[in-house]
């Protein structure tokens, strides 16, 4: 990947500190803040189409009830995701991956985090290449996801994407292993900040590859990751890790 070097700050799911989480006015502020990039969630719908939202379960950001993949695009793009945040953004839609390129795209780098959690593929990462290739984002963008599947599906279809695996402390164990990380041909390990040291992270970059993390959210926390030598730092409020990791 030849993204910046040093430690860029990710917006994760957009400003979600700030405003509802995985929408354009999340993504739009993470932008004025001088995020250098946006970390956004991608499903697929009943009908095929990819909308950006992160929880598989409907319920917690909007008024319905039931997996999102049950339902079609065009029912999920009449759900308001704004108004549990704020009245302000009442009537906020989910977006769509094309939506955010469009809005953000030409001002931020973007992390598109491809969510399946089965075992057999759902088509997400088939309808995600063609959109990478359709708007060439090929240098810009990279795909993350916790699903090795998905992983190694895109690097058979579409060598050029960039890739970063996900997992956290809960993951399951054959996915903690770093066994089937070496498998791929990433370009970035994406941990959650708690498993991350000093010394694992120099033998990442002595790999070649680089090393984002997730979800940083107080400055100390930022300070001391940018000083251990992380590529990438994932956090709600992309304001106060800007300030953190250049004062």
């Amino acid at each position: 990947m030849n993204w910046p070097p040093g430690a860029l700050v990710f917006a994760h799911r957009g400003a979600s500190g700030y405003a509802p989480e995985n929408t354009l006015p999340a993504f739009d502020l993470a932008a004025a803040m001088g995020a250098d990039g946006i970390e956004f969630d991608v499903q697929i719908t009943a009908d095929g189409r990819l909308i950006v939202h992160h929880d598989r379960e409907l319920g917690r950001t909007e008024a319905a009830a039931g997996p999102l993949r049950a339902w079609r695009f065009d029912d999920l793009r009449a759900l308001d995701v704004g108004a549990w945040y704020d009245a302000r953004f009442a009537g906020t839609l989910m977006p769509t991956p094309e939506e955010v390129v469009e809005t953000a795209g030409g001002r931020l780098l973007l992390n598109f985090e491809l969510v399946n959690d089965d075992s057999r593929l759902d088509g997400v990462e088939e309808a995600t290449i063609a959109l990478f290739r359709r708007m060439n984002l090929f240098g810009r963008a990279m795909i993350s996801s916790f699903n090795p599947r998905i992983l190694w599906a895109v690097q058979r279809r579409e060598p050029r994407i960039a890739l970063g695996a996900l997992w956290w402390s809960s993951s399951p164990w054959y996915w903690r292993w770093g066994w089937w990380r070496r498998l791929l041909h990433l370009g970035a390990l994406h941990p959650s900040y708690d498993l991350v040291t000093r010394k694992w992270i120099a033998g990442v970059h002595a790999r070649g590859l680089r090393v984002h993390t997730w979800t940083v959210n107080d400055a100390e926390t930022a300070r001391r990751l940018s000083a251990l030598g992380v590529d990438m730092l994932m956090g709600d409020y992309p304001d106060r890790l800007k300030a953190a990791i250049s004062g």
